[in-house]
């Protein structure tokens, strides 16, 4: 690595903290009544966003005209994006409503809340576990298949 890149890429890095460090004194600054921070804080962001995609896209197509160059059986091999995880509707809402009567059924007779806010809870509840259930199970079979299957190609 030449001592050019070198710099680049720890330009590139500090600007990407910078970024986020005016990302997050934002909300800070609005909380607190101080817009003219606000405006440089975003303008900081703007900037460190904009100076680390021209970095990131100059080193992309440096790298492609290099490997355009060579002969194509030195040239390495792009990676196939996977295909998205799609979740099935009958799946879902049978676990929604698993995770639904578990937990009303706890409200009810473990915290003994009433009917009103025993649904709103366990509606919430249900949706958020149900989602990390799902979710889970087809990260976890999707991580398993990738390891037994043989590489496509």
């Amino acid at each position: 690595m030449s001592t050019r890149r070198g710099f680049t890429i720890l330009f590139a890095t500090l600007a990407a903290v910078v970024a986020v460090l005016a990302l997050l004194l934002i909300p800070v600054s609005i909380a607190l009544g101080r817009y003219a921070n606000v405006l440089g804080e975003f303008l900081v962001l703007v900037g460190c966003v904009g100076y680390v995609a021209r970095v990131m896209r100059a080193d992309r197509r440096r790298r492609r005209e290099a490997e355009a160059l060579l002969p194509p059986e030195r040239r390495p091999e792009r990676r196939v994006p996977r295909r998205p995880i799609t979740f099935q509707l009958r799946e879902t809402l049978f676990v929604f409503v698993v995770w639904f009567v578990l937990v009303a059924a706890f409200n009810a007779f473990v915290v003994g809340l009433g009917p009103a806010p025993n649904v709103g809870v366990a509606i919430f509840a249900a949706f958020m576990l149900a989602t990390l259930t799902v979710t889970g199970r087809h990260m976890m079979f999707r991580l398993t298949a990738e390891e037994d299957a043989p590489p496509e190609r």
